[in-house]
């Protein structure tokens, strides 16, 4: 929220006569609470001078936090510390420079990923009052949340259960080169009802009703950027569903006609989950070019880190992520299987060659480290409900938006898609090593095309380089392992195992070193 004049100078005023010291901003033990992840920068951040909510003036929560918010950016920068207890509020809140809002400390369970992780600090924003009929309510009244002032740096939220409310930590956008702050951080938080409506429904030139509402395909309930240092960890997104609604004589086209279906949802965990410096570099799938630090920099920051998050969602993608040396390890994904999917436009009805980009995690960059993560992703049935469309994948690098694969690591996940580094026009250094992968074709399967390792840096009509890939010791189970790239060098397929009933693939379009692969038959090719 801006700092306007008259409360600049009213706030500077009780500073300077003491009225806001020591009984509201006072020097507190300044320990960095997020020294347990060792990096270096969050000891920068002003743990040591905290404002008290509960002690200060104002008649609603939303008057005590911009008194609070002010407060605290007047001395430089600052905690606003949280007690336990409901907070509602009616705005938006935005984070100046140097702000961190802090909740209660959770207890017993710290761990996100236990589903009574349950943080006793509630933000609670408004309902999006929906009305089927006349011009469906106001959206603006809801679908709020917490943002920052896109230059703000040290800024966070630690341990706040979140109603209905999203985190945005923004940058300044691509006139300005997305220039960011840096060292910001969401850790500790739950989030529920989490969506936002898509501006772009309704579509009066579609015909469609004055009432329908969507939600926003790509506003994740975590959407943060820095240019430097970011941390995402320990938070958890829970199914909630609270807010959903059903809409009847839902307008939309189907194969290029207008249609009208009914019990279309406003589903609340139809939504991304964290977008953590989440950017398209480089040109369209199969066609680059290629994004790289000289043309893309903002897509190869450093210090981003994502762990330890449990992320729930029905549709859409659990995280993304873009950076140099991106650390995503340690996380849960979940997904609802057998959802019907009647539109994921809010415009169009589903077919099979439709998608509503259903992904466990997806990776941008070069040296990413994505380790240790446990995911489940299945694909939604299409508007017919005669068949699935086109969704439903694992851990994915692809030739989209994206750059070529550097020095990176897939290890030690578990999950029921497929691995894969897709068409990458380029690989040199990759290491997919310890994987538990299996197909499950319950309630809605999984993509793959009979593959649980994908590993191909060629593009569908030209080859490219495939250089330094080792994949050892994965488990796979209903699918195979492929290896593809030209020319190749220094690449090793050892110590793989099936663990399914006879023999799957396994796909060399590369020359590589293969030995104890158990399971597997051999099937060389160009």
């Amino acid at each position: 929220m801006p700092l306007d004049p008259s409360r600049r100078s009213f706030l500077a005023a009780l500073l300077a006569t003491g009225g806001l010291h020591p009984r509201l901003a006072f020097a507190a033990d300044p320990v960095d609470p997020l020294a347990g992840y060792k990096l270096k920068w969050t000891a920068d951040v002003k743990w040591g001078t905290v404002v008290d909510f509960a002690k200060v003036p104002g008649d609603t929560a939303d008057e005590k936090l911009a008194n609070a918010v002010a407060v605290a950016a007047v001395k430089g920068g600052g905690v606003v510390l949280f007690p336990a207890g409901t907070f509602r509020f009616a705005k938006r809140v935005e984070l100046p420079d140097g702000v961190v809002l802090r909740g209660a400390d959770p207890g017993p369970v710290a761990s996100a990923t236990n589903e009574k992780y349950s943080p006793p600090t509630v933000f609670e924003f408004p309902k999006y009052d929906a009305k089927l009929g006349g011009d469906g309510g106001d959206v603006r009244k809801a679908f709020l949340g917490v943002t920052a002032d896109p230059k703000a740096s040290h800024v966070g939220v630690l341990n706040v259960s979140f109603n209905r409310a999203h985190v945005h930590f923004p940058d300044a956008g691509p006139d300005a080169k997305f220039a960011a702050g840096t060292n910001r951080f969401v850790v500790g938080c739950v989030f529920r009802n989490a969506a936002v409506a898509d501006p772009a429904v309704p579509n009066a030139k579609l015909g469609q009703k004055a009432w329908q509402r969507f939600t926003a395909r790509h506003h994740a309930a975590v959407d943060v950027k820095s240019a430097e240092n970011l941390l995402v960890a320990n938070n958890r997104l829970p199914k909630s569903g609270d807010d959903n609604f059903t809409m009847d004589g839902y307008v939309l086209t189907s194969k290029g006609k207008a249609a009208s279906l009914d019990g279309v949802v406003f589903d609340t965990d139809n939504r991304p989950g964290l977008y953590v410096n989440h950017y398209g570099i480089g040109g369209p799938g199969g066609q680059g070019p290629d994004g790289t630090p000289e043309t893309h920099p903002h897509g190869f920051r450093k210090g981003v880190v994502i762990r330890d998050n449990h992320v729930f969602h029905t549709g859409r993608m659990a995280i993304g992520f873009c950076g140099d040396g991106v650390v995503c390890k340690d996380n849960v994904t979940r997904m609802l299987p057998d959802v019907w999917r009647p539109t994921a436009t809010g415009t169009a009805a589903t077919f099979g060659s439709s998608t509503n980009d259903n992904r466990a995690i997806e990776m941008r960059g070069w040296r990413w480290e994505v380790t240790g993560n446990d995911y489940e992703v299945y694909r939604n049935w299409a508007s017919d409900r005669a068949y699935h469309i086109n969704d439903g994948e694992g851990l994915m690098h692809e030739d989209h938006v994206n750059s070529t694969v550097l020095d990176s690591v897939l290890a030690n996940n578990r999950g029921n898609a497929y691995l894969s580094v897709f068409k990458t026009a380029g690989i040199d250094g990759l290491v997919v090593e310890g994987n538990e992968v299996r197909f499950s074709n319950v309630k809605g399967g999984s993509a793959g095309g009979g593959v649980c390792v994908f590993v191909d840096a060629d593009r569908t009509k030209d080859r490219f380089p495939c250089k330094r890939v080792t994949i050892a010791k994965n488990t796979v189970s209903g699918g195979g392992i492929r290896l593809a790239g030209d020319p190749s060098e220094k690449n090793v397929v050892k110590g793989n195992r099936h663990a399914g009933a006879g023999k799957v693939k396994l796909q060399l379009r590369a020359s590589a070193d293969v030995a104890d692969n158990d399971g597997f038959e051999v099937e060389k090719g160009k």
